[in-house]
């Protein structure tokens, strides 16, 4: 399972995050994925993979401009290459890269542009979908982390307009969702990340007070939105059975037949819901990436960080964890490609040792898309030999979920606790003294936003311009963002400015001197949700039901 997922960072800066960081994502991983699955459909494969792709991909990568300016990044990359050629500060092993480079960039700005003229992602992932090659997931619309939402109207506004913005590219709403940040909260009070906690543990998981009502658990939520299954993280599900705490940083062993942790080796009914949950195998996906470990930190592969300054790729592999950047050896390509198919066929001995005595069991082995190709530059090399290897293996099949689904309906009900994919696996990785004001911003925003659009009186493109910033707020990115120190200063801007953008239009309806000039500056920039119709009607339920301009 891969999951394609970036924040809205149309016009919200170049470089170092912002587009920059959609260009690297969408070139480097989205592009060459993409251009795998296809050559494996031309192949004969079928039931590969399923693919989350997520409201605000599925923007962003529709926008021309940003396809347009994606074209020239690549190009520039290309551009680079020569740069690398003739760069006379450089080791001539670090030149005689610029022709692999080369090859790779010109490769895939063919590619895109082949993409481009066919319809674009969207058509290409859809017609795949079509063809039965993979699965497509969908999401909420603008990627909110659901366990700590407070109104359950917002909950299913979020879920209705990213399923159906799913549904208007794709020609139908998605079976499944990979629910943001793999996060699950029961029915019952909800956790209020806005107060102080009355506890934190070691790992910095904090017991939040719960003094609101009681309301449904996200199941329910998803059931009634048609979603029949989604992702969570194995502990979530080996809590459930009754399993014992852990380091859930350490890849742990494959689980005994019977133990808890064996219950991630098929999917479980939530409580009395139909809505499956299926878990990721920490015993297998942690050999690719994990908090501590992974293939991608093979001494052979190729170093992100080791950038070696302006004018060339990152040019140097691992080498040593120990050593600087600028100690580190020069990349060599062919071996790096020898180490995939080692790492390929050490995967796949590890999938038989955990399922040859499972006959019919599951493994989920779930990451982020952007792992294949940009963080792990070898990563898509790696992935294509793997799922190449598993079709010629006479004891192993991949499979969609929906698939699995179908063949085997799980018959297990288990009641699942509060959890996320996150540190500790709650709500560290969201939930800190530093990201709290977040929580607060958002809370904010929440209720001005309902005092101001409720009665639905006029100002339709200014009310859809509050849900679109309110959306955008609600992301679990931000805080995200903060907790792990990357770009802090970049999340913390973009609250600030979603909510400023919502309250200079709150108080535009409020006094009913809404300038058109004023809304066209703000949705410029800031356009998605395109579709914020539930959205609206979650802020103003008395209001007149009538569709955004």
């Amino acid at each position: 399972m891969l999951h394609t997922h970036l924040p809205y960072l149309r016009h919200h800066g170049v470089w170092p995050v912002g587009e920059e960081w959609l260009f690297q994502a969408w070139g480097t991983s989205w592009l060459p994925v993409t251009r795998l699955l296809e050559e494996l459909a031309a192949e004969g494969h079928r039931d590969v993979l399923t693919l989350g792709v997520t409201p605000m991909v599925a923007h962003q990568v529709a926008d021309r401009r940003l396809g347009d300016d994606l074209g020239t990044w690549l190009g520039g990359q290309v551009w680079r290459s020569e740069e690398q050629r003739w760069h006379d500060r450089m080791p001539r092993e670090v030149r005689d890269l610029s022709s692999f480079f080369w090859r790779r960039f010109a490769g895939l700005a063919d590619y895109h542009e082949d993409v481009q003229r066919r319809g674009g992602l969207l058509a290409v992932w859809s017609a795949l979908q079509d063809a039965g090659v993979i699965e497509l997931l969908g999401g909420p619309a603008t990627h909110p982390y659901l366990p700590l939402l407070t109104d359950p109207a917002l909950i299913d506004a979020q879920l209705a307009d990213g399923l159906a913005s799913h549904a208007r590219w794709t020609g139908a709403a998605p079976r499944g969702i990979w629910a943001p940040e793999m996060g699950y909260r029961p029915r019952g009070p909800v956790a209020d990340a806005t107060a102080d906690p009355t506890t934190v543990d070691a790992h910095g998981t904090p017991t939040l007070p719960r003094t609101g009502p009681e309301l449904p658990g996200l199941e329910e939520h998803y059931a009634a939105h048609g979603v029949s299954h989604v992702l969570v993280d194995a502990p979530t599900l080996i809590r459930a059975a009754g399993g014992a705490e852990q380091d859930w940083t350490v890849r742990p062993a494959p689980a005994a037949a019977g133990a808890p942790g064996s219950v991630v080796h098929d999917g479980v009914l939530i409580g009395d819901s139909d809505v499956v949950a299926y878990a990721r195998d920490l015993s297998v996906a942690y050999h690719v990436w994990s908090p501590t470990a992974g293939y991608p930190g093979g001494v052979w592969y190729r170093d992100l960080y080791a950038t070696g300054g302006y004018g060339v790729h990152p040019s140097w592999r691992v080498t040593d964890h120990t050593l600087p950047p600028d100690r580190k050896a020069v990349y060599e390509p062919e071996r790096a490609r020898v180490q995939t198919e080692r790492d390929a066929e050490h995967l796949r001995g590890v999938l038989h040792g955990v399922l040859d005595g499972r006959p019919g069991e599951l493994v989920v082995a779930a990451y982020d898309t952007e792992l294949f190709g940009h963080w792990w530059f070898e990563g898509v090399a790696w992935l294509g030999g793997l799922l190449r290897g598993i079709a010629a293996d006479g004891g192993l099949v991949t499979t969609t979920l929906a698939s699995r689904r179908e063949r085997h309906p799980p018959t297990r009900r288990l009641d699942l606790p509060e959890s996320s994919w996150g540190y500790a696996k709650g709500h560290a990785s969201w939930v800190t003294a530093e990201t709290r004001p977040m929580w607060q911003e958002l809370r904010r925003a929440e209720d001005r936003a309902r005092t101001a659009l409720a009665g639905g009186a006029g100002a339709d493109a200014a009310r859809a311009q509050v849900a679109r910033e309110l959306a955008l707020l609600a992301s679990s990115d931000w805080p995200f963002m903060v907790t792990r120190g990357n770009s802090a200063g970049y999340a913390a801007d973009r609250v600030a400015d979603h909510a400023a953008q919502l309250h200079r239009l709150c108080d535009a309806i409020e006094v009913g001197r809404v300038e058109e000039r004023l809304v066209a500056e703000i949705a410029v920039r800031d356009d998605a949700p395109a579709d914020v119709t539930h959205l609206l009607a979650a802020l103003d339920p008395a209001g007149t039901a009538r569709r955004p301009a």
